[in-house]
Formats: structure tokens, C-alpha cells, sequence
């Protein structure tokens, strides 16, 4: 069992790959089970399916409570293997690693560094380079 979090510092384009990430389950076959995702924008939390796994994501990754609520509701749908956002590092008290450490030792934690582009021209590739470095880890498991 694993969480996964896109580390970055705070508006490096996390939510934004995470938003991507959940495009390319869907491209790739995964079933939605359920979801909050909005075209529009904002944050989200989606469960997926296959081959019998259950898969979570949620956007969320700016403080405590929201990753922590967002993960647990995720485990308590089932899923197995997650992925959310956290900051780099916790400034101070309980922040966003702190509150994926609240699931240790039922499920490993991998940190995956979110790439920041140089210029804006490059986010959006710095920003599908890192979805699919996310999806690939993810699908390698399922």
C-alpha cells in the first residue's frame, strides 16, 4: 500500500499535474468510481479502478487537515495506492508531510520532487512531464 505525494513548493503546478494525472488515468482505461473533479477548477479527490486495484488522487496539498482528510477519505474508500500533493518541507508544526506520515506503517511513502519550469512557455511541459512520471509509477504497480 502507498501514498505517493508531488512535492513542491507552494503554486509550482501541483494541483495543476495532479489535474493532468487524472486525465491520464481516464485516457488509459482506469474506471472512474467516483469523483469531485470540475473542469472549471479546483481542488478534486477521484477514486479509480483496475484490474481490481483502487487507485486515489486528490489536489489537495496546501495544509494538515486537507491532505489528511483527503487521504483518509481515500482509504477509507479503499484504495491501495494514492497520490496527493505536499509542500517541500513542513515550516513549522503539522504540516502536509506530516499528515501523509499519519498513515505510517500501512502505507509506504514515496516523495516525487515536482519539476518547476524555468519560464511559463515551459510549465505545461514541466507540468505532463511530471503526470506522466506519476502515472508511470502508479500503472508499474497496478
Amino acid at each position: 500500500m502507498y501514498i505517493f505525494a508531488l512535492r513542491g513548493r507552494g503554486n509550482s503546478g501541483k494541483s495543476t499535474t495532479i489535474r493532468l494525472l487524472n486525465g491520464l488515468f481516464v485516457q488509459n482505461g482506469y474506471q472512474i468510481v467516483s469523483t469531485t473533479f470540475n473542469q472549471q477548477g479546483g481542488d478534486f479527490r477521484t477514486v479509480f479502478t483496475r484490474k481490481g486495484k483502487l487507485i486515489g488522487i486528490t489536489s489537495s496539498g496546501d495544509t494538515f487537515d486537507l491532505v489528511h482528510d483527503n487521504l483518509e477519505a481515500l482509504i477509507n474508500d479503499g484504495c491501495t495506492l494514492c497520490v496527493c500533493a505536499c509542500r517541500t518541507f513542513d515550516r513549522y508544526g503539522q504540516g502536509t508531510n506530516a499528515a501523509i506520515d499519519t498513515f505510517l506503517p500501512n502505507y509506504q511513502k514515496q516523495y516525487i520532487d515536482k519539476n518547476v519550469a524555468v519560464t511559463a512557455a515551459q510549465e505545461l511541459q514541466a507540468n505532463q512531464n511530471d503526470a506522466q512520471t506519476l502515472f508511470n509509477i502508479v500503472d508499474a504497480l497496478v
